[in-house]
């Protein structure tokens, strides 16, 4: 009984554990259509293949500059925030579910 105990335990941890590490790999990109942008593409890359976002925000943080874009995936489909600095990807997430028509592909 120990040993199955055990075992399922290190079974639930190994889970747990590479679950963990195959978010970042997901979360590190975005479909749009066809085409994909990862974070490391430039800005002008993500324009081209996503085209203008639904929010444009610009924060001031500790005198740098960064821009938050905000795709709206549609009703059926999670939003994309994407966190832009020097001109450059720097982080995707996922936010809520959108609203409206499907528009991420």
């Amino acid at each position: 009984m120990k040993a199955r105990a055990a075992n399922l335990l290190s079974l639930t941890a190994l889970t747990s554990i590479v679950l963990f590490l195959a978010v970042p790999s997901w979360a590190r990109s975005m479909r749009c259509g066809h085409e994909l942008v990862r974070v490391g593409d430039p800005t002008i890359q993500l324009l081209q293949r996503c085209g203008e976002p639904d929010l444009k925000e610009l924060l001031n943080t500790d005198g740098l500059i960064v821009e938050k874009w905000t795709y709206n995936c549609g009703s059926l489909r999670f939003m994309r925030i994407i966190t832009l600095r020097g001109g450059v990807i720097r982080k995707i997430e996922v936010a809520d579910y959108g609203t409206g028509p499907p528009r991420c592909q």
